[in-house]
């Protein structure tokens, strides 16, 4: 894992999410100074799940991901509820359904990391990296390397957990979560200094674990991505 040029892709692409947040509320100020001006729709409930996601996929580099959920979902709703006189609820669920599928088979693999597809399942890996994707179902997975480098965990509607308490690192390793209606919970021995820059939307992250004063400063896990309606739980045994 390249940690230098993911950290240079996230500074770059941070001012992006500045300027989205700005641009929302310049448009609700904008509505209560001169609410004539400004169509009805851009001030409805989807617009808010379209915000979101475009807030999240701009501090992921619009990379194929779980921010496409809430964007499409509001996108969806605000056609149905603004643009046509048919409603079109009634194709909701199956053209999601498809959209999720066709996220999953075009989502690019950067690494030829181990993965774990959906569905109730449980191992043990000696790999250096994870790479987790969960649909409507749950993985298990228990992590040995002694050379840990990180990975990426994707869960949207199922539940995901890794075990690092066996694991060891030195230096930086990097997690990078997107999480939709889903949860994950991540055991990590409690000395370990772990850092999060998880962006939470309608959902949480948690560390659970005991506080210790024996932190170990030579290696921190550092936590990215998106938490949106569902939840991440740190904590180790």
């Amino acid at each position: 894992m390249n940690t230098q040029n993911d950290s240079e892709a996230y500074r770059k692409n941070r001012p992006m999410g500045g300027l989205i947040l700005v641009i929302v509320g310049s448009l609700l100020l904008l509505n209560k100074v001169m609410p004539d001006l400004m169509p009805g729709w851009l001030f409805t409930w989807p617009m808010i799940l379209v915000a979101v996601g475009l807030y999240i996929g701009a501090k992921r580099s619009f990379q194929l991901g779980g921010w496409l959920v809430p964007l499409v979902i509001g996108v969806f709703f605000l056609i149905d509820q603004s643009f046509f006189d048919l409603t079109i609820r009634q194709y909701f669920w199956p053209l999601f359904i498809i959209g999720l599928g066709l996220l999953m088979i075009l989502r690019p693999r950067r690494r030829r990391w181990e993965d774990q597809e959906a569905g109730a399942s449980s191992d043990m890996s000696s790999g250096d990296a994870v790479d987790i994707q969960t649909l409507f179902g749950g993985v298990k997975k228990n992590m040995i390397s002694k050379n840990f480098k990180g990975g990426r965990i994707e869960s949207m509607f199922g539940g995901t957990e890794l075990n690092l308490m066996q694991a060891d690192f030195t230096g930086t390793a990097v997690l990078d979560f997107n999480i939709a209606f889903g949860g994950v919970k991540l055991y990590v021995p409690p000395q370990w200094n772990v850092k999060s820059e998880v962006t939470a939307i309608l959902g949480g992250v948690e560390d659970k674990r005991a506080i210790t004063p024996q932190t170990d400063s030579t290696k921190v896990l550092l936590l990215r991505g998106s938490v949106m309606f569902g939840g991440l739980e740190i904590k180790s045994y």
